[in-house]
This record gives structure tokens, C-alpha cells and sequence, in this order.
């Protein structure tokens, strides 16, 4: 028997433009004024700051109360575990170091997975102002504070010739096999661009960029990412073609055609796994 859960959905997506707010009402301001960060990681950096916590923490707050018995994971605090087939995966701040830099192209991140399976996601640009929204086959953009909205479509680009491609920074998330890879593609596509954490994501679900390339990824940097490709018509798997709910080695493209090509460059690179 196959379950309804369109009207879980809807009431979820609801809610989720509620956690918009919230989230904008704390991270812009602080991003206007400047803050400083505490390094979470024992080697290397990892930046945390007061608007990932304080962020994080209010949004829980909000789920917990609408949706008492849904799963949470988090980018900054311990799990919630439910009692239903719910769960809700936040990344208060994606791309903290642009966010301590000035760059407006930082992001709040939020899922719903239902069976582990991603069906909505937000891909929030708050200092564009641009929000970037996923659900079962379909996705949109709204702009100009709400009064604008858009429908997302990945553009046709089946030659790695014609792609753009793109990658946070290969240099740090990248360890010298996996940038072997990556640059056998660089040097195959028209451009690329760096720095862009999951704007990038939401420019190929734009059609204005094409393939996107990274390792190193958590849960809650994909999983709000899935349903808006996806519902723009593009696909996000890991390297070797599986699912990517997990993180890891992604890949995703506007183009599913591209894929063949460049699951070649990448298996040839990397081992399985």
C-alpha cells in the first residue's frame, strides 16, 4: 500500500518558511556587524560562530514544538531521535568562512527527509535575499523580499566542453588523488568557479552553472540540496553513482547526460567506496 504523505509534506513546508525567518533574523544582522569565530576543529579549521549556535538552537526549538516526535540533526548540536519516519537535517550557516569574510554567499541550509529520503529543501541566500526551494518534482526561487517567484530549470549541457563547473575550494577539501580527479575534468569544461559552498548548487539549479565537484561533505551540507536540483531536473549523486544523503564525494549536474564522462574520470582516479 502506498502512504499519502503530501499533506505532511505540505504542513512540514509550512513550517519551514517560518524557520526562514527565524533563521534571517539572526544570522543578517550578525553578518552586517562582523563576528569572530571559535575554531571547533583539533587540527586544521572549522569555524563556529555565536549566529551558527544561536541559530541552530532556536530552530530546534521551533521543530520541537510543531513537530515533537520528528528526528533532528544538526551541524552544531546532538541528535534528536523521533518516533516517526521524520527527520529534520539543519546547516545554521554554510559557508562560515564566507560569512566571516563579508561574502553574501553563505547559506541556511534546512531538509525534511521522510525514510531517509530528502522531499523538501532550502537553500536560503540570505544576504541576496534569494531562497532557493526544493520539493517532489519541483523547485523555485523567491527574491525581492517574497514578492517574486521563479521556477528553477537546469539547462541542457550534455559536453563537458560547454560545462561550468564549480568547487567550494579543491585545495582544502580535496586530498591529492581527489584533486587529480577534479582537475582532469577542470581542464575539459569551459570555466570554472571557486568559493561558492551551495550557491553553487543553487546556480546549477538556476541553468547557470553546470556541474558541481566536492569531498569531504556532511549530511547536513547535501541533504537540503537534494530536492532542489532534483525538482530543477538535475541530479546530485556521490562519485560512483549512489546516493548522496550521507555526504562524501559529491557530484551534481543540470545534465544528467554529462554523467557518464565524468564518473569515468572520477572512478578512474578514485577507488570505490
Amino acid at each position: 500500500m502506498t502512504i499519502d504523505i503530501s499533506k505532511p509534506i505540505a504542513l512540514r513546508l509550512k513550517l519551514m518558511q517560518i524557520l526562514q525567518n527565524a533563521a534571517r533574523s539572526i544570522t543578517l544582522p550578525l553578518f552586517e556587524s562582523g563576528l569572530s569565530a571559535e575554531n571547533k576543529a583539533e587540527t586544521g579549521y572549522d569555524p563556529v560562530t555565536e549566529a551558527d549556535t544561536e541559530c541552530e538552537r532556536i530552530l530546534r526549538q521551533i521543530i520541537q514544538k510543531e513537530f515533537p516526535h520528528d528526528s533532528i540533526h544538526g551541524e552544531e548540536f546532538d541528535d534528536v531521535i523521533g518516533t516517526n519516519d521524520w527527520l529534520w537535517t539543519l546547516d545554521p550557516i554554510d559557508g562560515t568562512r564566507g560569512f566571516l569574510a563579508g561574502i553574501p554567499v553563505w547559506s541556511t541550509l534546512i531538509a525534511v527527509s521522510y525514510k531517509n529520503k530528502p522531499v523538501l529543501g532550502l537553500i536560503d541566500i540570505s544576504a541576496q535575499d534569494k531562497a532557493f526551494w526544493g520539493a517532489p518534482n519541483k523547485a523555485w526561487v523567491i527574491t525581492h523580499a517574497g514578492q517574486k517567484t521563479q521556477t528553477l530549470s537546469t539547462r541542457a549541457c550534455s559536453r563537458l566542453k560547454d560545462g561550468v563547473l564549480g568547487c567550494t575550494e579543491p585545495l582544502s577539501m580535496l586530498d591529492a588523488g581527489e584533486l587529480a580527479a577534479y582537475n582532469i575534468i577542470r581542464r575539459g569544461v569551459r570555466f570554472s568557479r571557486l568559493g561558492l559552498d551551495a550557491f553553487g548548487y543553487a546556480m546549477v539549479a538556476s541553468g547557470r552553472m553546470d556541474i558541481i565537484i566536492e569531498a569531504g561533505l556532511k549530511p547536513c551540507d547535501v541533504r537540503a540540496l537534494m530536492p532542489v536540483i532534483e525538482g530543477a531536473g538535475g541530479t546530485l549523486t556521490n562519485w560512483h553513482g549512489a546516493s548522496a544523503v550521507n555526504g562524501g564525494r559529491v557530484i551534481c549536474v543540470g545534465d544528467k547526460a554529462l554523467l557518464p564522462e565524468l564518473y569515468t574520470y572520477l572512478g578512474r582516479a578514485m577507488p570505490s567506496s
